[in-house]
């Protein structure tokens, strides 16, 4: 991302999706896709102050969708699924114990909304985000401390998929 790493270097906002637009549109680019563009954006721009803070302060959000749907056995409560492992093949599963045997709070969740309630309770200084592009993008914009976000592989709502390297990557930064 030289373009990018230039813009930043001229001090050029492009802390919001609106102002990357912006700025790409006056450079005469226009990439297909804004929205993964902004996504690595972030990631870039929080990745040195995100690697700062200890994993007991960070929280990871997980979207619902990645559960084994048909099989699992998980409660909806006030901070999302409570996930009781129930699935060997279950993502969601996978992940929740690989980021808590790290050292990270891991919440399974239906919707930003209940995102911004946990964030407003438990106060973390990063977050990791995992979750389809229109999701990120809303959280993104949204919170207002170092993010790391991972986008599904697979987009639906039901059962969906992530790219394990890129989760395990972002919980090792």
């Amino acid at each position: 991302m030289p373009i990018i790493q230039r813009l930043i270097g001229l001090g050029v906002d492009l802390s919001t999706k609106k102002a990357l637009k912006k700025a790409l549109d006056i450079i005469g680019l226009s990439p297909e896709n804004i929205d993964r563009l902004y996504i690595e954006l972030k990631n870039e721009i929080h990745r040195e102050n995100f690697g700062k803070v200890a994993p007991k302060y960070k929280l990871v959000f997980l979207p619902q969708c990645l559960r084994k749907s048909r099989k699992c056995k998980a409660k909806l409560g006030e901070e999302g699924y409570d996930c009781i492992a129930c699935s060997k093949d279950c993502r969601a599963a996978e992940i929740k114990r690989l980021g808590e045997s790290a050292g990270y709070r891991v919440f399974i969740v239906p919707g930003g909304s209940m995102v911004s309630k946990i964030v407003a309770k438990y106060r973390p200084k990063a977050v990791v985000g995992i979750a389809c592009m229109k999701e990120l993008v809303m959280a993104l914009d949204e919170l207002r401390v170092p993010t790391h976000a991972v986008e599904l592989l697979k987009d639906g709502c039901v059962e969906t998929d992530v790219d394990m390297e890129k989760v395990r990557a972002a919980l090792a930064i």
